[in-house]
């Protein structure tokens, strides 16, 4: 494959990383449509040993899959159930006490097992999800992280626990998260070049303008399109956003009143969620399995005072917890500190604001394009490249 000087440059710095073993990381950071994926696919396919593809949502991991990458959620990659993590536990403990009965047991393999349930019963301590210290990244020559910038601290320690090499890739262009701190923070290189090739797909192309600060001007680019508001009479406008795989908003009051919309179109009676409502965590809980802008799909609902929801991801997982049903009400503002550890916060998903969009990807997204204050470009660089094959901006 013919390589840009960019590129060619990237992939000296990654392989000198990887040879040298100096740093347990190294962060690939790169533009829309410069080939930093490309790269990564490359880069694995020459390592040796088992390599892994991880991203923070199953979205995004849904998408690499469709681009021919075994990709899989960094959770389902790090951490475990508790139940397995019982098993486990049970198991240590069972060769354990063969060890101590044979007579020609191993010391040094006897106190690594001591060490393993003492890890494993510290872990039982935690509830729901624990790390899996049975990982295969504990084996494996490398790992590829997609959308750097949704690492957090924890996560982050968590992945380098296994003393796998972890290749972080992401965009300089989107925003910081909102909340909490990027572990991959500062980007070793970045790919700036965007290729002919990628000018081709209409969605790079908006990107780039964007990027340098122009306006995206009303008619088609390719397949997605930019349309006046003025131009969408309202019942057009309630069916656009139905049907929409994803929308996208820059303001809460604006994400609140499109969820109502769409479900009023949709036929969702009442405030809570019902079988098949779409669902967006507002609150990372690792433990539960639960992270910041992650979607979900209700299977059961029940309760009042507290709901207990039975939801379904991506990949067809699914998770029972408990949630607030405040924030279905538009009231999870207010509640008080003690109360919000009580249980989870959900809301509806339908529309996300784009800061909560960060992480993921849709085949077809609409964006209503209402932000006009800080970091302009970058949140609606941040949407358009929130799509994989369509994007309709309504400015």
């Amino acid at each position: 494959m013919d390589w840009s000087p960019q590129q060619e440059k990237a992939l000296r710095l990654v392989e000198r990383w990887r040879a040298s073993g100096a740093s347990p990381y190294f962060v690939l950071g790169g533009y829309a449509g410069t080939g930093k994926s490309t790269l990564a696919r490359h880069l694995a396919s020459g390592a040796p040993g088992q390599v892994f593809f991880a991203s923070y949502t199953g979205k995004a991991a849904h998408v690499l899959r469709r681009m021919g990458v075994n990709a899989t959620t960094i959770h389902k990659l790090v951490y475990l159930p508790r139940d397995r993590c019982d098993e486990r536990l049970r198991r240590l403990e069972a060769e354990l006490a063969e060890l101590r009965a044979s007579p020609v047991s191993s010391e040094t393999r006897v106190r690594k097992i001591e060490t393993e349930i003492r890890k494993e019963k510290q872990n039982l301590r935690r509830p729901e999800f624990t790390l899996n210290y049975d990982s295969p990244l504990a084996s494996a020559s490398l790992v590829v992280v997609d959308e750097y910038s949704m690492v957090d601290e924890r996560v982050g320690r968590d992945l380098l626990s296994f003393g796998c090499p972890v290749l972080a890739l992401g965009d300089p262009g989107q925003l910081p998260p909102v909340r909490g701190s990027c572990f991959f923070s500062k980007p070793d290189y970045v790919l700036t070049e965007v290729h002919r090739q990628a000018l081709e797909n209409p969605i790079i192309a908006m990107s780039m303008l964007v990027r340098q600060g122009a306006d995206l001007k009303p008619g088609d680019y390719g397949p997605s399109r930019v349309v006046p508001r003025s131009k969408v009479p309202d019942d057009a406008f309630d069916r656009m956003l139905a049907d929409s795989e994803q929308v996208l908003v820059g303001r809460n009051s604006t994400r609140r009143r499109v969820n109502q919309r769409v479900r009023r179109v949709l036929g969702m009676p009442g405030d809570m969620p019902l079988p098949g409502d779409k669902l967006v965590c507002l609150r990372n809980s690792h433990e539960e399995g639960l992270y910041n802008g992650q979607t979900w799909r209700v299977v059961r609902s029940s309760g009042r005072e507290v709901l207990r929801l039975t939801v379904e991801d991506d990949d067809g997982a699914r998770l029972t917890c408990l949630a607030h049903p405040d924030h279905f009400r538009g009231a999870g503002d207010d509640l008080d500190p003690a109360r919000r550890r009580e249980a989870n916060e959900f809301d509806y998903g339908y529309a996300l604001t784009v800061h909560k969009s960060q992480g993921s990807q849709w085949d077809s997204v609409t964006i209503l394009d209402e932000w006009s204050w800080q970091d302009r470009e970058k949140w609606l660089y941040t949407a358009v490249t929130r799509a994989a094959e369509r994007v309709t901006v309504i400015c």
